[in-house]
C-alpha cells in the first residue's frame, strides 16, 4: 500500500508532501492537493480523509468495489466510482476500478493497481507544470478524459489483434477450432469493454447536469460537456469494434465456402476423369473378338499409355481453363 500526496501550484512550484503536512486551511485558490492511494486499505483511506477533514465518507463502499460506476454527493464533497482498463501482453483487457473523493481544492483517488494515465500527473520531477491553475473539477475532468482514452487505447490493441487474425484467415488455412477459440477471446474482450464502459453514462451525465452544483459553481462546466461528447464517441467506437470482430466470422465463412467450392470442383473433375477412363477400359474389356487385339503385340500397354495420355491432356486443359 502506498499513499502519495502532491501539491500543485499555479506558479509551477509542485512538490510531494507527507500526509501529515496536509492542511487545507493553508491551500489557496491557486493550489490543488491530490492524495493518491494505491491499495484499498481502511487505515490508509481513513488517514487521508482525516487529513482533509471529511465526515461521513462511505469507506465501506470504497473498500467493497462496486461493479457499476456511480456518483454520490455529500455536504462538502462528492464521490464517484469508475472502471478504467488496460491491455495486458496477451491482449486481454483488465478492469482498473478507481474511487474519487472531490471537494474544494482537493482530490482523493483510491485504486488497487497502478493507473497508467496517472503517471502523467504524478511524475513531477520531469518539469514544472501548471496543474495548480486548475480547480478540483477541471483536474478531475482531465483525468476522466484520460480515462476515456484508456478505452480507446484498449480498442486500438483489440483492432490490432483483429487485423492479425484477419490476415491469417486470408493468407493461411487456419483450423476451424483455432479460429473459433480466438474469435471467442476477441468477442469476450469487446463485450467486456462495452459492459464496463456503457454504465459510465450515469457518472458523465450527472457531472454535466446544470443541477450538479459542484460543477455549476466552477469554471469547468464546458469541460464536462465536452467529456460527454468524448464519451459518446467512445461508445460509437466500441460498437464499431464489436461489428468488426463479428465481421471476421463472415470473412472466415466466405473463405471456407470458397475452399469448399474449389474442393468440389477438383472432386468433380477427378470423378469425370476416372469415369472417362473407366468407360474406355469397359469398352476394351467387352467379351467379343476385335481384330485389334489379335494384331497388336503390345495392346495392353498401348491402351494404358493412351489412357494416361488422355488423362494428362484433360488435366492440362482443366488447369488452363482454371477448372481445378
Amino acid at each position: 500500500m502506498k499513499t502519495k500526496v502532491y501539491l500543485f501550484d499555479a506558479k509551477g512550484y509542485n512538490r510531494q508532501l507527507d500526509l501529515s503536512e496536509v492542511n487545507l486551511e493553508k491551500i489557496n485558490e491557486n493550489q490543488l492537493i491530490w492524495i493518491n492511494i494505491l491499495g484499498r486499505e481502511r487505515e490508509a483511506i481513513e488517514k487521508a480523509v482525516d487529513a482533509i477533514g471529511l465526515k461521513n465518507v462511505p469507506v465501506e463502499s470504497i473498500l467493497n468495489i462496486s461493479e457499476r460506476p456511480k456518483i454520490d454527493t455529500f455536504e462538502n464533497f462528492y464521490r464517484f466510482f469508475i472502471v478504467s482498463v488496460k491491455t495486458g501482453k496477451n491482449g486481454n483487457v483488465k478492469r482498473l476500478p478507481i474511487d474519487f473523493l472531490i471537494g474544494k481544492n482537493y482530490v482523493i483517488s483510491v485504486h488497487n493497481e497502478e493507473i497508467p494515465y496517472f503517471k502523467e500527473f504524478s511524475e513531477l520531477e520531469e518539469g514544472e507544470t501548471h496543474i495548480g491553475e486548475l480547480d478540483a473539477e477541471s483536474f478531475v475532468a482531465s483525468l476522466l478524459d484520460l480515462h476515456i482514452v484508456s478505452y480507446f487505447f484498449a480498442l486500438e490493441k483489440l483492432e490490432e489483434e483483429v487485423d492479425k487474425l484477419d490476415s491469417r484467415v486470408l493468407e493461411t488455412e487456419i483450423e476451424a477450432d483455432v479460429f473459433l477459440a480466438e474469435m471467442v477471446e476477441l468477442r469476450k474482450s469487446v463485450s467486456n469493454l462495452r459492459r464496463w464502459f456503457l454504465p459510465h453514462r450515469d457518472v458523465f451525465y450527472a457531472l454535466s447536469r446544470p443541477d450538479f452544483h459542484w460543477i455549476a459553481q466552477s469554471d469547468s462546466a464546458e469541460h464536462f460537456k465536452m467529456l460527454n461528447q468524448h464519451f459518446e464517441n467512445a461508445v460509437d467506437a466500441i460498437e464499431s469494434s464489436r461489428d468488426t470482430v463479428l465481421s471476421l466470422f463472415a470473412l472466415y465463412a466466405t473463405k471456407s465456402s470458397r475452399m469448399m467450392n474449389v474442393f468440389i470442383q477438383r472432386l468433380t473433375f477427378i470423378t469425370l476423369l476416372v469415369g472417362a477412363l473407366g468407360a474406355v477400359a469397359g469398352v476394351w474389356g467387352m467379351n467379343f473378338e476385335v481384330e485389334y487385339f489379335k494384331s497388336a503385340e503390345y495392346g495392353f500397354w498401348l491402351t494404358i499409355g493412351g489412357m494416361t495420355l488422355v488423362a494428362l491432356s484433360l488435366t492440362v486443359l482443366a488447369k488452363f481453363k482454371r477448372w481445378i
